[in-house]
């Protein structure tokens, strides 16, 4: 299972950190908003035939103890039976998905959304290996889609108690376009999440950095929270909130 840590936007040039792993990576950083990039990086991952995981940052293990608990957090209230509903966007062959559909004592239904065919097809691949759900509800889907035009992949307005994002958001704004690309797809993940929901954003990126322009993008309330040093880097979970609506007072309905 390959894992690979974005640089800082200000920090070390990414195509030296990707040469490792793929032959062209000096080009990647410039087109890493183009769909046909992640075919053909996904394409060379997948080289040996056997399809494998590949993760940005860190794998679903490292975050587990705190996925977990969030993911009751958002979800449906005790004793509702129905399942809670997570996004995970820009998901490449990353495990987070296949690893909360396989973990969460109580029904989950996740789909995992990424641009690239070729990925999609190499996460089926691999969710055919995996054992069964520990809830005997939970399901899993698979969708090619672009995270910043959700609503062209057919998911419409409040449908998800969670989205997930580990470095879609970064991949984006490392790239000469990605600022704009960014912002956009803050938008559609808070448009999807119901009243309540959560979007959590994982990210190596300095809170000085990030929560302004999350706050532009988003506007105030961003929660910020270290998840902790793996592999020599900080991460942190940026949090933003789709409100709930308010429930009238007593003395409002009078």
């Amino acid at each position: 299972m390959a894992a690979l840590m974005l640089p800082p936007r200000s920090g070390p040039a990414l195509g030296t950190l990707l040469r490792p792993l793929c032959s062209w990576a000096d080009g990647l950083l410039h087109s890493m908003a183009q769909p046909g990039t992640w075919d053909r990086f996904y394409t060379q991952q997948d080289t040996a035939g056997t399809p494998s995981h590949f993760n940005w940052f860190f794998d679903y293990t490292a975050i587990s103890g705190l996925l977990l608990p969030a993911l009751r957090g958002c979800g449906p209230p005790e004793p509702n039976p129905s399942p809670t509903r997570v996004l995970d966007v820009g998901c490449g062959t990353s495990d987070l998905g296949l690893g909360l559909y396989q973990d969460s004592p109580h029904p989950v239904h996740i789909s995992c959304v990424d641009v690239s065919p070729v990925a999609i097809r190499s996460l089926h691949r691999l969710l055919q290996e995996v054992p069964p759900p520990r809830h005997p509800l939970s399901q899993l889907h698979l969708h090619v889609a672009d995270a910043t035009d959700l609503e062209r992949g057919g998911f419409g307005d409040g449908n998800f108690h969670l989205v997930l994002d580990k470095g879609t958001c970064d991949s984006l704004l490392r790239c000469p376009q990605g600022p704009g690309q960014a912002g956009r797809l803050v938008a559609e993940c808070l448009r999807v999440l119901r009243p309540g929901g959560s979007l959590l954003q994982f990210s190596d990126e300095d809170p000085d950095a990030r929560v302004p322009f999350l706050e532009q993008a988003a506007g105030p309330g961003v929660t910020v929270q270290e998840v902790g040093h793996i592999g020599g880097m900080c991460y942190y979970v940026y949090t933003l909130c789709r409100p709930a609506p308010e429930t009238p007072t007593i003395g409002a309905l009078n």
